[in-house]
Parts: C-alpha cells; sequence; structure tokens
C-alpha cells in the first residue's frame, strides 16, 4: 500500500475542493496524556487503509472534491496559534466544508473564533471543559468551552459524564443543554432554530474499548456507532468539524476510527 503524508482522499487543490482538510498539531497544555500534536499526521497514515465507498451512505469518495492543505504553524504562543489559524481561514470560501484534525481541544477555540458564524457549538466530549482556567493557562483543554461561550456561542453536549459542581454551574447558568447520551428526536428540535452547526468530536467521549489513545480517558462512554446516524440526520447542517484529543497509538486502532468518521462525514454531507 502507497503512503503518503496526506489525507487519501486528497484529489483537488484548495480553491476547488468542496471539502478542507487541514491539521493544527498542538498539544502544548495537555494534563494527562500528551502527543497529539502527532494526531494529524497519524490520522492521515491511517486514511490510506480505509476503502473510499461508503457503504453505509452509498457514496464514491473518490468522486468528491477534497483538499488535504497541510498543517497550520502552531509556533509561538497559543495566541500565534489564533492568529495562524485566522490568516489561513480567509482563504476559505463559505461554500467550502472545514474538517480540522487536532491536536487538544484548545484548537476548537482558535477555529471558531476564526470562523465568526450564526452556529451551535455542539461538543461529543466526555468532559464539559468549562473551567474558567486550568494549570494557570485560560487557553487551555480543560477551557476550551468557556473561552467558546465568550464569543457568544450556544453550545450542546453529548456524551458528557465527567465535570466539576463549578462547571455544571456555570453550563445551566447558561442554558446550555447538556446529554449523557444522544436523543436524536430531542435534538432535532434544540438545532433548529439554528443556521448551522460546528461540530467538535472529543474522541474521549467514545468508551475507552473503542478509542484507547485519547489524552485523557473516560470510562463508560459512547459507541462510536452512533455517528453513522448523527451524520444521516444533521450533517447537512454542519458547517465545519473537527477531530481533536487522540494521542500516539501504535496500534492505530484510534486514528483509524477518526479517518473513518471524517469519510462517513464527508459521504453524508455529499448526498
Amino acid at each position: 500500500m502507497h503512503i503518503d503524508s496526506y489525507f487519501s482522499l486528497s484529489n483537488s487543490d484548495l480553491r476547488s475542493a468542496d471539502f478542507v482538510i487541514f491539521g493544527i498539531p498542538y498539544d502544548r497544555t495537555q494534563s494527562f496524556r500528551s502527543g497529539s500534536r502527532f494526531a494529524p499526521n497519524e490520522i492521515r497514515i491511517a486514511s490510506w487503509n480505509l476503502e473510499s465507498y461508503s457503504t453505509f451512505f452509498d457514496v464514491d469518495l473518490e468522486c468528491l472534491k477534497v483538499c488535504d492543505a497541510g498543517n497550520v504553524n502552531v509556533d509561538g504562543r497559543f495566541e500565534d496559534v489564533i492568529g495562524n489559524v485566522e490568516s489561513f481561514l480567509k482563504d476559505i470560501s463559505k461554500r467550502q466544508i472545514i474538517v480540522v484534525l487536532g491536536g487538544e481541544h484548545t484548537i476548537s477555540y482558535a477555529v471558531v473564533k476564526a470562523l465568526k458564524d450564526n452556529f451551535c457549538y455542539l461538543v461529543f466530549d466526555a468532559h464539559l471543559d468549562l473551567r474558567d482556567s486550568f494549570d494557570n493557562e485560560v487557553y487551555n483543554h480543560a477551557c476550551t468551552c468557556r473561552r467558546i461561550s465568550e464569543l457568544g456561542f450556544d453550545i450542546i453536549f453529548i456524551g458528557a459524564r465527567s465535570y466539576t459542581k463549578e462547571e455544571l454551574e456555570f453550563a445551566r447558568s447558561r442554558g446550555f443543554k447538556i446529554y449523557r447520551d444522544v436523543k436524536f428526536d430531542e435534538l432535532e428540535d434544540v438545532l433548529s432554530v439554528y443556521d448551522g452547526i460546528y461540530l467538535s468530536i472529543d474522541f474521549d467521549v467514545f468508551d475507552p474499548a473503542y478509542a484507547p489513545a485519547v489524552s485523557t480517558p473516560e470510562p463508560f462512554g459512547l459507541n462510536p456507532i452512533v455517528m453513522i446516524e448523527f451524520f444521516d440526520r444533521f450533517s447537512k447542517n454542519i458547517v465545519a468539524m473537527d477531530v481533536v484529543e487522540i494521542v500516539q497509538d501504535p496500534s492505530y486502532v484510534t486514528p483509524m476510527l477518526s479517518s473513518k468518521l471524517i469519510f462517513e462525514f464527508m459521504a453524508s454531507r455529499s448526498i
């Protein structure tokens, strides 16, 4: 099998693509297991093992226009990363769907801040990430949703099962929805009021049996098959997606799952 350092479906230039993939290999604040800076390239490597036909959505992915634009520079402070992401996204048109390869969860804030659209931030995550600061950092993976809330976005949490009492109280004070499991019919009504969805998948939302190589694993998680029905119902509303908190995995189980979900998202979004 021929493996290159770009996503296997990449077949288009940046201007012509319908789907734009790029990486943000940043993991400076990870507090338990580090190494998600390697995930963008591991996800790319894993993608070469997958067939380009979606059996779930009956789509030949080779017919899609996909561009892997490489990685954003993450040297310097996180404020520099925010600026680099903003500069990159200036070249992306509103019609294009972006898929971001993290990196720790902090990178979601940089992307959301740069997009500035009227969407809902919907996050699959075992944690709420609503701390005001952590390890003396306000731009910390445990503070991502707190910073995003300060940008004025509504947040919906799915799969959350580990958080502090203070985080829960803050979420309730803002009216944020928290679901332990995916309640599809209720989500239909909740999401109908938004122009679009920014989807963030923190891979610790899945049970460690399915995604063992994550920064902060949490038992009793979701089965990733729920994402197929989620894509079937909601992908038409998703304007951007990121996958985050994957660390190095010699078995490639976790990056393989990430690549597969990206494949199925693009397949469902193209119908």
